[in-house]
């Protein structure tokens, strides 16, 4: 089994080397030259969105949620179809990441106070990629917590430092074939091994679509701090941005949207299948696929459970590191030297190292995810989509509504934590999470001008 992970792991640096080589430029490395098919760019929509956290954590989460666990990816075919409608605008205004469409709608206030919030929050995104590739990795091998987060972060800082997005691109639609087979696998071998309504029984897993741990509340606030970043993460906008038109990636967009669905329905049967289990070591995943999966095909599983972590973690990487470099190489954007993309090699080395080093103190996939998806949400939904429809605000209340609907998310994330002990009013939290979102609207309406 180990020496399979290591193969493979070592074919995708193969392949990140190899496109290294047509990397000559920052284009080249940051869009894959704005040239990708419709395929490509669904196959890296899809690959990405069912990222570790994603799929692992929902698994992961199962004693809890059940069958509920279904919305993780039912609201993200949501938030994609939500993102039809500006797809074009989107990108005719957008250059190589969130930022440029922000500067094009705002100008540069805005687009600054976006290249510092969005790495903040993104790197607890990196960081959850890197907990579930280290709790695969210690499912699956003797490795400990650590020695498994080591490992898996070196190997995707390392592909993503190396090939930059054509890499990503190369990769991304088999792993989305593979990721989608090995689910349809341990699901198939669930049902067939004749124990699905024992350890349904036995594990009393929750019901979907609602119950006493995933409540109509719990959707709603989903939706704001999951789903909308599925219409307006960044993330999104960089596959956007590698189409080769704008009906390209209107194309991929739906096909990503539609491809979500049925995988929504697997990911929500094994999250309660594997209620059964009672506690496990590593991923629950790995346990539900120990179990049923004869012994010969487990290093296939354990492949396209690897996939799982990588497509989501060199996207996600990439995705803040292109911003910072926008920080500090603005002028040099479109020229084929060598300095440019050293400097971006640099970045995604360190951006990969403080993600390492959250991961190593950080064990829960879902906490971290939701933590820097709420975020992000709370800052960005609302300016972007109000930008995209075509409304326009002064660019100083632009960047307070970013900062106060950032900080307001990040208290309702925090304060539970932060306030244990000490008795808060009921769904003090909740409301602070919805508060970022209105009070970032009511801001931008309050500096709101005249469209262009």
């Amino acid at each position: 089994m180990s020496v399979i992970l290591i193969l493979y792991l070592a074919a995708l640096l193969i392949i990140a080397v190899r496109s290294a080589r047509a990397v000559n430029s920052i284009p080249d490395f940051f869009v894959a030259r704005k040239g990708a098919s419709a395929c490509a760019v669904a196959g890296s929509l899809v690959a990405t969105i069912l990222g570790g956290s994603a799929i692992i954590g929902a698994i992961d989460a199962g004693p809890r949620m059940g069958g509920a666990a279904t919305w993780f990816m039912l609201v993200g075919a949501m938030g994609l179809l939500a993102l039809l409608p500006f797809a074009r605008k989107a990108y005719a205004l957008g250059k190589y990441a969130l930022p440029d469409l922000i500067e094009n709608l705002y100008g540069k206030g805005p687009r600054l106070v976006a290249s510092v919030v969005i790495p903040l929050a993104w790197t607890g995104i990196v960081a959850a990629q890197i907990i579930a590739a280290a709790k695969l990795l210690q499912s699956f091998t003797p490795m400990s917590y650590t020695m498994a987060a080591l490992v898996s972060a070196t190997v995707f800082i390392l592909y993503t430092v190396a090939g930059g997005q054509l890499s990503i691109l190369r990769t991304d639609f088999l792993q989305a074939i593979l990721i989608i087979a090995g689910l349809l696998a341990v699901a198939g071998f669930a049902l067939g091994s004749g124990t699905v309504g024992e350890n349904l029984a036995r594990g009393e897993a929750p019901a979907f679509p609602f119950n006493a741990g995933f409540s109509p509340l719990d959707l709603f606030l989903l939706l704001l701090t999951y789903g909308t970043t599925f219409t307006a993460g960044p993330d999104m906008f960089s596959r956007i941005f590698c189409a080769r038109d704008a009906r390209t990636a209107r194309s991929a967009i739906l096909t990503a949207a539609v491809v979500l669905v049925p995988v929504a329905a697997i990911i929500g049967f094994l999250a309660a299948f594997g209620t059964g289990f009672g506690n496990v070591q590593g991923a629950r995943i790995t346990a539900i696929a120990q179990a049923v999966v004869p012994a010969p095909l487990l290093p296939l599983i354990a492949l396209a459970l690897l996939s799982v972590v990588l497509s989501s973690a060199d996207t996600t990487l990439l995705s803040s590191s292109i911003i910072v470099y926008g920080l500090f190489n603005r002028s040099s954007g479109n020229k084929p030297s060598a300095r440019p993309l050293a400097k971006a090699r640099v970045i995604i080395l360190c951006n990969g190292i403080v993600a390492t080093l959250i991961a190593l103190q950080f064990t829960d996939i879902i906490g971290m995810l939701l933590l820097g998806l709420a975020v992000y949400a709370g800052a960005f939904t609302v300016p972007i989509l109000w930008g995209l429809s075509g409304l326009r605000s002064k660019p100083v209340f632009v960047g307070a509504a970013i900062i106060a609907g950032g900080l307001l998310a990040l208290a309702g994330k925090l304060l539970p934590a932060l306030g244990e002990g000490v008795q808060l009013p009921a769904h003090t939290s909740d409301a602070l999470l919805i508060a970022a979102f209105a009070v970032n609207a009511l801001l931008l309406t309050c500096g709101r001008t005249r469209g262009k």
